[in-house]
């Protein structure tokens, strides 16, 4: 079944693409991880705004779920799930590429006589609904399904002492299989020690790692294309995918996508600080 923002229904959608609605919402979450039976477990957060959906919902008349679609693989299913927090596992072979997650609330039997003080003023009254109509539309859902976005982002980096980098500085090193931070060995030890040690860590995201990954994305927005070929890049790229970021897209900054990918390391320092 395809959906989109564009489709319009002879009945009132609940939807932030519609003003079917005079107040209201359809606010949804969704997270994804791998586990370790190969599993994507998709876990969801549906909250619906309304009582005439949730009443019908409640009377066994409608139904709350979600869609999950990947076109590369022709995989296509409707979850069926409650309102608020709920799991779901797809085994994960099933997947590869984009995946689509559009949730919808639809009617489980013919409705009569649908009706809310709510409506817009082009819908009659008392409004027939058949089965299986969509009744309220979410905001669809993207993320990229490739096992090596679930790897650990720090697994594509590795330490190396090299006696001639300048004290208390670093160098990376982009041109072998893991992306390369020396540094001579005094500051080598340091930054070895302070790894185990909560508050340090999040200064080696800001001091370290950051400026590794502004010089990744520094060589891709200038056209350097040869990056591409390493085996850390994968890795890097369906991170970037997964936050919808192209790191080669010059329209942001370095810092900014850096930041991005390390999920505002400022923030994660200030608060380890403040949490002593």
């Amino acid at each position: 079944m395809k959906i989109n923002e564009r489709m319009r229904y002879p009945h009132p959608v609940l939807s932030e693409y519609s003003s079917d609605y005079a107040t209201g919402g359809f606010n949804c979450e969704f997270e994804q991880n791998l586990t370790t039976d190969n599993e994507l477990r998709i876990s969801a957060k549906l909250n619906l705004d309304g009582d005439n959906l949730l009443g019908l919902i409640n009377e066994q008349k409608a139904s709350i779920g979600y869609f999950i679609i990947c076109r590369r693989t022709y995989f296509n299913k409707l979850v069926k799930t409650s309102e608020g927090a709920s799991e779901y596992f797809v085994d994960a072979s099933r997947l590869f590429g984009t995946v689509l997650i559009r949730p919808i609330i639809w009617t489980q039997q013919p409705i009569s006589n649908f009706s809310s003080p709510l409506f817009d003023s082009e819908f009659s009254e008392n409004i027939d609904v058949a089965k299986g109509k969509i009744i309220a539309l979410g905001p669809e859902f993207r993320f990229s399904m490739d096992r090596k976005k679930y790897k650990p982002f720090d697994s594509i980096f590795q330490l190396s002492e090299v006696e001639t980098v300048t004290v208390g500085m670093i160098e990376v090193d982009l041109s072998q299989d893991r992306i390369t931070i020396s540094a001579e060995p005094g500051t080598y030890r340091s930054i070895i020690g302070m790894r185990d040690v909560a508050v340090a860590r999040g200064i080696l995201l800001n001091a370290v790692y950051m400026p590794a990954i502004m010089e990744v994305v520094s060589r891709l927005q200038s056209g350097e294309t040869s990056l591409q070929s390493r085996k850390w890049y994968r890795v890097f790229r369906a991170k970037c995918d997964d936050l919808g970021i192209d790191p080669s897209d010059n329209a942001k900054s370095a810092l900014e996508i850096a930041q991005i990918l390390l999920h505002a390391p400022l923030a994660k320092t200030i608060a380890a600080v403040e949490n002593m």
